[in-house]
């Protein structure tokens, strides 16, 4: 799935889209956009250590639970678990939350990380590399696939090269390389301070799968991460593919444009004249 940072970024672009085709959008309504957007990657887990397993083994079992919650927090089908590629189910979110998306701007946000997310999977990931069974044909489950093929150069590499944060080759190095690209190309006006006032009104509007007073974890991750980004002085790409990568997010906003520009306008409207609705959220 898509970063932090690129999530951040494309709320970002979107806003200014908008704004470009006459939507008005005062600040407080668009913090509570994109605060919508980046809270769908919290969690209401908490790590722990199980007793009787080392640190790292606790790690990786803390991991898989978060994994199992990013079923209901992503909308991703309960069936497509095994599968290598686990897409959120936008139908999902809308058949639940639809109502909620002209009403207001954070669960409209919400979604659009939703829409963020499947995009990367269909681009991105389909164009940058294939997952491969141990006769290196394609496999589409994760208990089949032993190896993974890089489209851009063909090469074939083990799946703990590709997945480890250790390695400079793998799709991790390539995140935060790709967290810098975006951030010099796009830049981005993240204001961490205004978010942070914005996240005292930031009240859930009944979405169940995720907690909203998680927020401010998530500015303060965000924050970090676009600063690592700047950082760092590598900008090889030994996955991705720098041109589709930069593609993506004018993309991304083109076709949400597209789909769904009548809901932010209402969204949006309904933020200045003060409505809210809550349906039991917390």
């Amino acid at each position: 799935m898509a970063s932090f940072v690129i999530h951040n970024i494309a709320a970002e672009r979107l806003i200014k889209a908008l704004e470009e085709y006459g939507v008005n959008i005062d600040e407080k309504s668009k913090n509570q956009f994109l605060l919508g957007n980046l809270i769908v990657d919290s969690s209401k887990l908490k790590y722990q250590q199980i007793e009787g397993k080392s640190f790292e083994e606790s790690k990786k079992e803390y991991r898989k639970k978060i994994q199992h919650e990013k079923i209901s927090t992503h909308f991703r089908n309960e069936d497509d678990a095994n599968l290598c590629i686990q897409k959120p189910n936008l139908d999902n979110f809308l058949n639940k939350y639809g109502m909620l998306m002209s009403l207001d701007l954070s669960a409209l946000g919400y979604f659009y990380h939703l829409f963020t997310d499947k995009k990367f999977f269909d681009d991105l990931f389909t164009k940058s590399f294939d997952t491969l069974d141990e006769t290196g044909n394609h496999t589409i489950y994760t208990s089949e696939t032993k190896m993974m093929k890089v489209n851009k150069n063909n090469k074939i590499c083990g799946i703990k090269e590709f997945w480890s944060p250790d390695s400079k080759t793998s799709i991790y190095h390539d995140y935060t390389v790709m967290n810098k690209i975006l951030l010099e190309y796009y830049g981005s006006s993240f204001d961490k301070d205004g978010l942070s006032e914005s996240s005292l009104d930031f009240v859930n509007p009944g979405i169940e799968e995720v907690d909203y007073s998680n927020i401010t974890s998530i500015i303060n991750k965000t924050d970090s991460f676009i600063k690592d980004s700047y950082s760092i002085n590598d900008s090889e790409l030994y996955v991705f593919d720098q041109e589709v990568v930069l593609e993506f997010i004018s993309e991304v906003v083109q076709e949400f444009i597209q789909n769904y520009l009548l809901y932010f306008v209402e969204a949006n409207e309904n933020s200045k004249e003060g409505k809210k609705i809550i349906l039991g959220g917390k």
